[in-house]
Order: C-alpha cells, then structure tokens, then sequence
C-alpha cells in the first residue's frame, strides 16, 4: 500500500504544476495558492466528517502548527505559482528534487537518523541530476534569485515533513492536513487581496483556469497531502521526500505536451534521477509508529 500511494502522489502532484500555469493566466499567483489550499481543506473537512478521527493536537503543539503552515503551506503556495508563471511547469516542477537531499541532512540532527549508505548514494546521485538541471537554468538565463526562490521551497518542504516525524506523529494525518490547509487558506486569502490578477490574452482561458483551480485542491492538494502525511507518519520523511525525484518525471511530460520546450540535458537529469530514486526507496527500512489512540487529545 505505501507503494501505491507513493506512485499515486507522483502521478497527481507532477501534474499540479501544469494545472498552476494554467490558474495562473487568470488568477494572481497568491490567489492560486489560497483557493487551492481552500479546496483541499474543504474536501479533508468532508473526509473527517465522515471518518471522525481524534483531534490529536494539543496546546504544545501551537508553534510546531505555525512553522508547518509558513514553511510548508504558505511560502511554496505564494512562490509556486509565481515562478511557474515566468519560467514555466515543467523547469519548475524539477526544481522540487531537492527536497531528498535537504530531508536527509535535515534527518540527522533533528531525527539524529543517519542515512544508509544506499540511501545516501540514491540522494546524492540524484543531486547530480540536479546539477544538470541548474545548469539548464541558467543556460535560459534564469536569475539565480529564482532558482534560489525554487530551493527554498524544497527546504521548507524538507523541515517540515522532518518536524512532522519528530514532534507531531501523535496528530492523525487526515488532521494534521485538514488544519494545516485551513490556516494556510486564511492568510494566503488575506494577502491575495493585495495581488494582482493578470489580464487575459485569451478569453477562453477562464475556465480551464477554474477547473485546474479545483483540481489542485480537491487532488493535488487535498487528497494528495493527507496520502503523503501518512507516507510521513507511516515510513518516515526520506521515503515520503522522495516523491519529489519522481515528480519531475510527469511535469516535463505534461510540460512538453503543453507545447514547452524540454531540452536534452533535462532529459539527462531525468536518466540519473530515476534509478537514484529506486536505489533509495525499494527496501527502505523504516519503523513504523504505533497505531493513534481512537479518543480525541484536548489538553
């Protein structure tokens, strides 16, 4: 089942990014980000309602729930879309494979987990990889203050799937994305009152950009989150952070498909990502948590 979910995700977040270019020749950048968090807290909401999991957050909780929410909700669903915007889904959509690496070396002083050494040469064969894709940047003159805005989304990502595990494996993750989302949704739909929206080349564009938007947050954020905090809660935070060395996969697909260019030296780094992804994830250990009490926490 991990595996299913693991490839699920893939599939579902290697498109989201076509599906923010697409909102984003309609809506603002933020307000991309805020009505698809919105979404994906609306559908959890339903999820929970239905199932009626504990609550599992407590008092003490209150700053580790602030630092997910700013680094991991609201920064990459301010930057993402933006980013998309100027440079393109499927450059952009590469960019997330850097998360592996940082959550490794995040893993060990904050986990105190030191990484097998297969899994260790999994990461950084696959930041090889990477190389060539930064190179590809600036091969199309991207500003290094971009790619730089595109690592620190990766970083966010990392910290906190890593706190996740650390501090926070007591909080369902039906829960733990449900609230997560909700925070988010409020202050991105506060500052997106302070974007603006560009103006439409193409009137047909509108709601195509409606159905990409409902579409990131029912799936690509909704559904795919909670699958991926319980990847987290489940087989831990190196094994979860590997989605992002196999979503880049589908965004240059979806990418090419939408008439953008992929070059050779894309295609290299995807050659050296994959295998590198399959060295650090079949037979993974991992340790499992035990089962959440079924009574809801309110201390």
């Amino acid at each position: 089942m991990p595996y299913v979910l693991f490839l699920l995700i893939c599939v579902i977040w290697s498109g989201s990014f076509l599906m923010m270019k697409k909102a984003s020749l309609v809506f603002s950048p933020i307000s991309v980000g805020a009505w698809r968090v919105a979404g994906g807290a609306a559908i959890l909401m339903v999820l929970w309602l239905i199932r009626r999991q504990p609550v599992g957050w407590r008092r003490r909780d209150f700053w580790s729930l602030a630092f997910i929410v700013a680094a991991g909700y609201t920064w990459p669903y301010c930057v993402q879309p933006w980013l998309i915007a100027q440079h393109g889904s499927a450059f952009i959509g590469m960019t997330v494979s850097f998360t592996p690496l940082f959550t490794m070396m995040a893993s060990v002083p904050l986990l105190g987990i030191v990484p097998h050494p297969r899994q260790a040469i999994g990461v950084f064969g696959a930041l090889v990889g990477m190389g060539l894709l930064m190179g590809e940047g600036f091969s199309r003159q991207i500003p290094a203050t971009h790619l730089l805005l595109a690592a620190s989304v990766s970083l966010g990502y990392a910290l906190v799937n890593v706190w996740v595990r650390r501090g926070l494996t007591h909080v369902p993750p039906l829960m733990m994305s449900l609230v997560s989302l909700a925070f988010a949704s409020v202050i991105l739909h506060t500052l997106s009152f302070w974007s603006l929206a560009p103006t439409p080349t193409n009137p047909d564009a509108f709601w195509p950009a409606v159905i990409s938007l409902l579409i990131l947050g029912v799936a690509g954020t909704g559904l795919a989150m909670f699958w991926f905090n319980k990847l987290i809660h489940d087989r831990g935070p190196l094994f979860a952070g590997m989605v992002t060395n196999l979503v880049p996969v589908g965004a240059v697909i979806w990418g090419w498909l939408d008439g953008e260019q992929v070059t050779t030296r894309q295609i290299a780094a995807l050659v050296i990502i994959l295998p590198m992804v399959a060295l650090v994830q079949f037979g993974a250990p991992h340790s499992p948590i035990p089962p959440i009490e079924e009574s809801p926490v309110s201390t």
